[in-house]
């Protein structure tokens, strides 16, 4: 893959997960990536990693809930390479606790993260991507935004604002020539002690199996490209079908 050839990409969450799989993507079609994330040493490792096979990538800490951090973040991306003419808007928290007794702290910074983080990148992008005449970003919602989950109540809220925060920038941005779109992960084994957890839970999926960060990161490197110059506003779940429905029959002889 070469289509994003003299692309500049920033991607938060960058250190693991589906934020490592979408800088690794994004480098092998060709862009040159700023892999950002609060654990600087895993965001340096990965970078490494591109650099080693061949890519072009650095890293460093940011933390996305500062606005200071997401202003730095897109400067040293736009001073090392040029521009700016991606942004993979990836990092997310979570807090697990039901709604009775969730704690405030845990609310506010889930929602500073996942949502006001999300906005602070965005701009921050969309300023760059201004001067460079265009871009696309691409934001990590979660199937937990398009429905409720039990004891998650500031994560679902927090992924359900970022589409409607998705849906209103394209709007915004898209005289400008940016395009803005959101992915929605079902499960993914996102590291190890997730895939642990995982257990049997492929046999419930309609595909048979549980996500892996680069199924993802194949859907982002191409939100990102030219092949979806026409794609904005839009979200996609990408769950092996878990949102299609429930199968409850089974397929036997005709009723």
């Amino acid at each position: 893959m070469t289509a994003l050839n003299d692309r500049v990409a920033i991607v938060t969450g960058a250190a693991s997960g589906i934020g490592a799989a979408s800088a690794i993507a994004l480098a092998a079609a060709g862009a040159r990536v700023c892999c950002a994330d609060l654990d600087e040493k895993g965001a340096l490792a990965v970078a490494d990693e591109i650099t080693r096979a061949g890519g072009h990538a650095f890293g460093l800490r940011a933390d996305v809930a500062v606005p200071e951090d997401n202003t730095a973040m897109v400067a040293a991306a736009a001073e090392r390479y040029g521009a700016v003419h991606i942004a993979h808007l990836n990092a997310g928290t979570g807090y697990t606790a039901g709604v009775l007794d969730f704690p405030i702290e845990e609310w506010d910074r889930t929602m500073a993260v996942n949502l006001r983080g999300v906005f602070l990148g965005l701009q921050a992008s969309a300023r760059a991507m201004v001067d460079a005449g265009g871009g696309s970003i691409v934001i990590t919602s979660s199937s937990a935004g398009l429905s409720g989950v039990g004891a998650a109540s500031a994560y679902s809220a927090s992924k359900h604002g970022v589409l409607g925060l998705t849906k209103s920038a394209a709007l915004d941005l898209a005289p400008y020539g940016i395009r803005v779109n959101a992915v929605c992960p079902g499960f993914v084994a996102s590291n190890e002690a997730v895939a642990q957890l995982a257990g049997g839970m492929g046999a419930k999926i309609p595909v048979g199996r549980v996500g892996q960060p680069e199924d993802i990161a194949h859907l982002v490197a191409f939100l990102a490209g030219d092949n979806a110059s026409y794609i904005t506003g839009s979200v996609y779940p990408i769950d092996g079908g878990s949102g299609a429905g429930t199968r409850v029959l089974k397929p036997g002889p005709r009723a």
